[in-house]
């Protein structure tokens, strides 16, 4: 029988006929869920009842969304409210009017936080389209969030002019499909006093309200089941005014799992070793040099055919030697390898995926995997990944393509048509599903999860999760974008970011020996150093080591990319970062780790986060907190040996490269920039 909340009409609707159901969801917050109450045609109905078989095959009550119940307590009972009727969980009260809007505010000051006024619009194949509108309480509220992207157009590699895209998000529209560059997370926290989950797995978008305007306007192009949203509200007297927000999404959500330590220190990676001996080579060289390396990875193209599962034998006779060898050269390092997530033909494993139904639309010449039927995880896993990788040593995974590459126009524009439908409605589930194929395994043994992937929805924290930037430009542009998008990131409930520090060399990319690629790798190591992950990797003009029999990839690497690649004066420097990550931050991104998992709270943050009183604070693009007490201020123009830094008021500043050097707080001050020192100050 198909549930009550399922049931919505196929002709467009007023607000005042919507069924609004609310069930508290974890402390001071309501997920909400709205269907109209008029009868369905046959096209919906059939679309219901197909997805009612599904989920009865994989023993699932409803999809699989970014909400869990896990850290809420026992599941409370919802409530379908009339016209005129409110109800509350903890300071956050919602009431339905007789106009059908929904208002939503605090208990404690009464003050309205925003009214939500939801439609629905027939749409192709029998799905519906829906509008959720949110008018601002505050004209003049602040929206965040939203994922990272947006800095550059989509494609196999950036194009066109790189942008820097500012924290505040009022003013710009975000599209909410998940593409290569734009991971898109439907999370927002708004100055208001409020964060917002559109709960919504299809094609989409947001738009934000300017400034003086205010409010927001979300769109999912399909859906056969009504509107599916998350409200979170300030508890009573909140001292901060947005980190319960991000403790309370946390909950609802997932909690991130403690950071693994070998994480917390410098990742080596490239395009792409070509075999054991060769990153063999490698880890011995930094073991030569006493140079902590916490994790060493052996990059994609590593099978014979994207869907072997298997490393090539030829290049890779032994995963357990390799890893062994590694931990032990490197003391304890990790090593990782990477998996694309289509299936080539005359893959190994392609007719066993293929006979399983695992195998879907068309990714990269081949079939993407469907990793939302539990039958295909739990086949992956036990047949593939826990012999051949995890019984070798190796309990960590880069999760490439995950963003939707290769499915469609433009290098990515359709997305994944998984065993719950077509990706204009459910493509967003895909990339959980395919992280929980890798972690869950691993969390279920006891160990904290590690992946890092290109993609990550909302909630996908939970997968113990790294989320980085994709295959970028080795320029100043590039490294200019990146240093906000980390900070969006964080504020998107995503807290483990890197990028391929250096950048990737996808489009652009100078000779490892020239001036410009020297300065770049310096100020972009520096960036790194205080990134929440610190990892270089890239596709390099450069040397790289010859094919050695019988191993004889049947693709090449590009150019080295270690510390020791860009000439000896460079590798002095680049060495003193890779030290002092091991050496003076690791303890301190130790004990932002253990705040992050218990609290949610972000690791890059905005000024005004720790310092909302200073004015200075807002709209600052191109500075960060690293936590609570780290100041960090890019260096991103070519050539320059000075920048702005603004220093907020409440605190005074100790350089983290000389003790002797205190700047007051409050003002905006030019510093010195030498190459090789970033603007980087503790807060004392």
């Amino acid at each position: 029988m198909i549930n009550a909340l399922l049931l919505l009409a196929t002709t467009v609707t007023t607000a005042a006929s919507h069924k609004v159901t609310f069930t508290p969801w974890c402390a001071n917050s309501l997920r909400v869920h709205v269907t109209p109450s008029t009868p369905v045609d046959a096209k919906l109905l059939a679309l219901r009842t197909q997805l009612r078989k599904t989920l009865d095959a994989h023993q699932r009550s409803e999809l699989p969304t970014a909400l869990i119940r896990e850290n809420c307590g026992p599941p409370a009972a919802a409530q379908t409210l009339a016209p005129g009727e409110a109800t509350a969980n903890g300071n956050l009260q919602a009431t339905v009017g007789t106009d059908g809007r929904i208002s939503f505010s605090a208990v404690d000051s009464g003050k309205t936080l925003f009214v939500a006024t939801p439609s629905f619009a027939p749409a192709d194949d029998g799905y519906l389209s829906a509008n959720l509108s949110l008018a601002a309480s505050d004209k003049e509220e602040r929206v965040f969030g939203l994922g990272q992207g947006n800095w550059t157009s989509e494609g196999g590699c950036p194009s066109g002019k790189q942008h820097v895209v500012p924290l505040l998000r009022n003013g710009q529209r975000v599209n909410l499909q998940q593409r290569k560059f734009h991971v898109s997370i439907p999370f927002v926290y708004s100055s208001v006093g409020y964060g917002f989950l559109f709960n919504m797995p299809g094609y989409g978008s947001v738009d934000v309200g300017a400034l003086g305007t205010g409010g927001m306007s979300w769109q999912a192009e399909a859906t056969a089941l009504g509107l599916d949203f998350w409200v979170t509200a300030l508890p009573h007297a909140a001292s901060h005014a947005a980190e319960p927000i991000y403790s309370q999404y946390a909950d609802a959500t997932g909690h991130a799992p403690p950071l693994r330590e070998e994480a917390m220190i410098f990742w080596q990676s490239r395009n792409r070793y070509k075999s054991s001996a060769i990153a063999m080579g490698v880890a011995d060289r930094y073991a030569a040099l006493k140079l902590p390396v916490g994790v060493l990875v052996i990059d994609y193209k590593n099978q014979v055919h994207d869907g072997d599962f298997a490393p090539d034998a030829a290049c890779y006779p032994s995963v357990s030697n390799l890893t062994h060898y590694v931990a032990n050269t490197l003391h304890n390092a990790t090593t990782v390898f990477s998996f694309w997530p289509e299936v080539l033909k005359g893959a190994k494993e392609e007719a066993t995926l293929r006979a399983a139904g695992c195998l879907i639309n068309p990714d990269l010449g081949g079939r993407a995997i469907d990793p939302t039927p539990p039958s295909c995880r739990e086949l992956i896993w036990t047949q593939f990944l826990k012999p051949r990788y995890y019984d070798q040593g190796v309990s960590a995974y880069w999760l490439d393509e995950t963003d939707g590459e290769g499915t469609g126009v433009g290098d990515g524009d359709h997305g994944y048509d998984t065993s719950f439908g077509p990706a204009k409605a459910y493509s967003q589930l895909w990339v959980n599903d395919w992280l929980a194929t890798f972690s869950d395994p691993i969390a279920k043994a006891g160990h904290p999860p590690l992946l890092l992937t290109r993609g990550v929805w909302a909630g996908g924290q939970r997968h113990g999760v790294v989320l980085w930037s994709s295959d970028i430009w080795s320029s100043f542009e590039q490294l200019a974008s990146m240093v906000p998008q980390g900070v969006h990131a964080s504020l998107s409930g995503i807290p483990w970011w890197t990028t391929d520090v250096g950048g990737y060399g996808c489009g652009f990319s100078k000779p490892n020996d020239s001036p410009y690629m020297q300065e770049l790798i310096v100020r972009w190591y520096e960036f790194g150093l205080f990134c929440p992950v610190f990892r270089t990797h890239g596709c390099r003009n450069g040397p790289s080591e010859p094919d050695v029999a019988p191993c004889k990839p049947a693709q090449g690497s590009c150019g080295e990319n270690e510390v020791w690649s860009y000439g000896a004066a460079t590798q002095v420097v680049l060495e003193k970062f890779v030290i002092a990550r091991a050496q003076v931050l690791k303890p301190y991104v130790a004990e932002l780790a253990v705040n992050v998992s218990a609290r949610g709270v972000p690791t890059m943050r905005p000024l005004w986060w720790d310092f909302p009183h200073d004015p200075n604070t807002l709209d600052v693009n191109d500075q960060y907190m690293l936590g609570p007490r780290l100041l960090v201020a890019p260096v991103v123009l070519e050539g320059a040996t000075s920048r702005s830094v603004v220093f907020p008021a409440g605190a005074r500043w100790k350089s983290f490269w000389r003790d002797s050097v205190i700047i007051e707080g409050g003002m905006v001050q030019v510093v010195d920039a030498p190459l090789g020192e970033i603007p980087a100050y503790w807060r004392i």
